[in-house]
């Protein structure tokens, strides 16, 4: 699972963190509203991700200024929406590209070792899922909740410009970057004492979230600093990329598991659903044992912007 590559804001200097995150934000809505009209022509799961993932940068980043979060009960009720939003309309994308994922690690096994109908069971159990998924996502597009998350993205917009939303402008840049690390740090620390499979898998998963959060913040005040934010965001990409794939694997699992236990309830052999979660096992233990090494890595010139030193 590869991570997007970095937005640019276009905003004029000089320029306060309110203008520069009223930018990244009229970049989101943008990005979400062409994918809408994407949407609307060609009636395809696989035309929401840029959408989804602008949702995701602008809930992230307001997230970041935990001030005004907790003095601003819209900016709350903003986040919680683009939350709602991301993951309704990514549902059925999400399960075509697990169908995928798991096709594909049924073609490249030797005959003898699928048995029983396992690529009509694959697709019997992710076909009906993501076609409801995506009658709800289409729903949610066509309902009145849409349009009124797109005119609060708007009004806070508007605010931000105005420089009245209480919490931005009056703390130090390097002091909510640090505020950030210190979150990724504290969700390293859950890692490395995280025991049995399923704590460690959530625990992997919350680090990639507040890893995120950091680099999408980084990204909407990339005009403070640009060479140095390019690069402490290319750094972050690259830890991105291998608790996606963590993530990926983990979802897999779990899909694997469902799957089974219809093919056992169906007097199908379940050997090779076996085969397929051993397979996403090791990769999230493969995962798992490159992550220290990366993490050292990729935050370093993060840490370095915020004069953080662990």
């Amino acid at each position: 699972m590869k991570t997007e590559s970095p937005l640019t804001v276009d905003v004029r200097e000089p320029a306060s963190v309110s203008t520069l995150l009223a930018g990244y934000l009229h970049t989101q809505r943008e990005t979400i509203l062409d994918g809408q009209i994407t949407v609307e022509a060609h009636d395809d799961p696989d035309s929401v991700p840029a959408m989804v993932i602008a949702a995701r940068r602008a809930r992230s980043v307001l997230s970041a200024h935990r001030r005004t979060v907790h003095a601003e009960p819209e900016v709350r009720r903003l986040i919680e929406e683009l939350r709602w939003f991301g993951i309704s309309v990514g549902a059925a994308h999400e399960l075509r590209t697990q169908s995928a994922r798991l096709h594909a690690a049924v073609d490249v096994l030797r005959p003898r070792y699928v048995r029983g109908p396992v690529r009509a069971r694959i697709s019997e159990y992710f076909g009906e899922r993501t076609r409801l998924a995506w009658m709800a996502a289409c729903d949610l597009l066509g309902s009145a909740r849409f349009p009124a998350m797109i005119e609060d993205l708007m009004a806070e917009e508007r605010l931000l410009c105005g420089g009245v939303v209480a919490g931005i402008d009056d703390v130090d840049n390097t002091v909510v970057l640090g505020a950030l690390l210190d979150r990724v740090r504290s969700r390293m620390r859950a890692v490395d004492s995280a025991g049995e499979e399923d704590a460690r898998d959530a625990a992997i998963h919350a680090l990639r979230k507040a890893i995120r959060r950091t680099r999408y913040y980084l990204e909407s005040v990339r005009n403070l600093a640009p060479a140095r934010t390019a690069q402490a965001c290319g750094g972050m990409t690259a830890i991105q990329d291998l608790l996606g794939e963590h993530q990926d694997a983990v979802v897999a699992k779990h899909h694997l598991i469902q799957i089974a236990r219809e093919a056992e309830n169906a007097d199908e052999p379940t050997f090779t659903y076996g085969l397929l979660l051993q397979r996403e096992i090791d990769r999230t233990e493969q995962c798992s044992a490159d992550l220290p090494s990366a993490y050292w890595r990729s935050l370093r010139d993060a840490r370095v912007m915020a004069d953080v030193h662990a």
